[in-house]
């Protein structure tokens, strides 16, 4: 239908491959993939235009969201599915005695991060996923956490507590569905960086 409608003009067809709608130079998406294919790479320093910081202390994390989202707004933390959220309309914490914020309240009727009060709450990947913000703490739960002797990522799918997103399939092997699980974790991890 595009084509037909585009047809009297001139035009020029684009294919998208990727898409990063972050504005850094290449080395922050690409130490992004790395890290989500077990490479941990060096962290991008001296970034024009753009900020890169990890934090060992959930409650730095957590301040320095605040902080950027007092002086420029749109600013959230966001969470890896490690944390137990049910839909019953009870109140959910992330991170008890780390961050200590309750997950997301969705409301059907409105965006999740353009309400003021959510910058006191977390997101899951289904609240922020395709939504830009100015500033997003990640905050990586249980179920990946970091080998120093080997220098690799360790994924423990039992941390893992997003019911939704992974049910056992009956038709694949148990190392199928193990191996589905892990990459479900890091597509996930993948959105929210």
């Amino acid at each position: 239908m595009i084509k037909d409608i585009t047809s009297q003009y001139q035009t020029t067809d684009f294919y998208l491959d990727d898409q990063f709608r972050i504005q850094a130079d290449d080395r922050v998406p690409n130490w992004i993939d790395a890290f989500i294919d077990n490479h941990l790479l060096p962290i991008p320093n001296n970034l024009e235009n753009f900020e890169f910081k990890i934090f060992n202390n959930s409650q730095d994390i957590k301040q320095a969201i605040f902080k950027k989202n007092e002086t420029v707004g749109l600013s959230r933390l966001v969470s890896t599915f490690d944390y137990t959220h049910k839909k019953d309309g009870n109140s959910y914490i992330v991170d008890e005695g780390g961050i200590d914020l309750p997950w997301n309240h969705t409301d059907a009727k409105k965006t999740w991060a353009e309400e003021a009060s959510t910058v006191n709450e977390v997101g899951s990947i289904y609240t922020v996923q395709g939504f830009d913000l100015n500033y997003v703490g990640v905050i990586i739960g249980p179920s990946i956490s970091y080998d120093d002797e080997r220098d690799q990522l360790i994924i423990r799918p039992e941390e893992y507590k997003d019911t939704e997103a992974y049910r056992k399939r009956k038709d694949l092997t148990e190392d199928e569905n193990e191996q589905l699980k892990l990459n479900i974790i890091l597509n996930s991890l993948n959105v929210l960086m």
